[in-house]
């Protein structure tokens, strides 16, 4: 199976891990990080001999970075490829991941460097390799005038520009990633078949803030 740009890099079965608590990236997004964990760094340099891949998932119970090197993952994750990467020399690296495709964890192990790594199953979601830019789907207009509420009910600023101009995936990818969900209800998110699954979940959790409900929209 080919990925990324021009189609000609391979999908490696083992991969690196990076837990990050609530966290999720979606395929083709963006999230930038600081590395300054000693184990996570050798992740990050060992990277550079292996397509320069990593694998976002998170731990099945919030903790606090780091996340414990026993701490239980949830099984769904996403492949990132980290798309910049800069060394200020402060014993720290920056870095952005940009979102490749989604996949299932089969087994897991430590590196003799220190960080976890996985041996994963992308059969479900090679769907993700295709990125849409249809501009409308199924309740778009309901989403988006919900997300307006939601958003500034928490003063939170948005390009409202850049929000009409998005594509359906785009936008629904940014929602998952950037709204304030809880831990589960984001994975529960990530691991939605399709765009128009996603889109019904987050307006069901727009309405259940809006009216005041509490606890999470979905278990795991």
């Amino acid at each position: 199976m080919n990925i990324g740009h021009n189609q000609t890099a391979s999908v490696p079965d083992q991969i690196a891990l990076f837990p990050l608590s609530g966290v999720v990236l979606m395929p083709f997004a963006h999230i930038p990080l600081n590395v300054f964990e000693d184990r996570y760094i050798n992740m990050v340099n060992d990277s550079f001999a292996n397509g320069h891949f990593v694998g976002i998932v998170q731990p099945q119970i919030d903790a606090k970075d780091p996340v414990p090197e026993d701490a239980k993952l949830y099984q769904i994750g996403t492949l990132a490829r980290i798309f910049s990467f800069f060394d200020p020399g402060e014993g720290a690296y920056q870095i952005t991941l940009q979102g490749v495709m989604r996949f299932q964890i089969t087994d897991t192990a430590t590196s003799p460097r220190g960080y976890r790594t996985a041996t994963v199953d992308y059969g479900p979601y090679v769907d993700d390799l295709a990125q849409s830019t249809e501009e409308n789907g199924p309740e778009r207009v309901q989403l988006v005038e919900l997300m307006h509420n939601y958003l500034n009910s928490r003063e939170i600023d948005v390009d409202w520009e850049a929000v009409d101009g998005a594509s359906y995936a785009a936008l629904v990818s940014s929602l998952i990633m950037t709204c304030p969900f809880s831990s589960s209800e984001k994975q529960a998110l990530l691991e939605m078949t399709d765009d128009t699954e996603c889109a019904r979940m987050l307006i069901q959790l727009f309405h259940m803030s809006l009216s005041g409900e509490t606890g999470n929209a979905v278990k795991h």
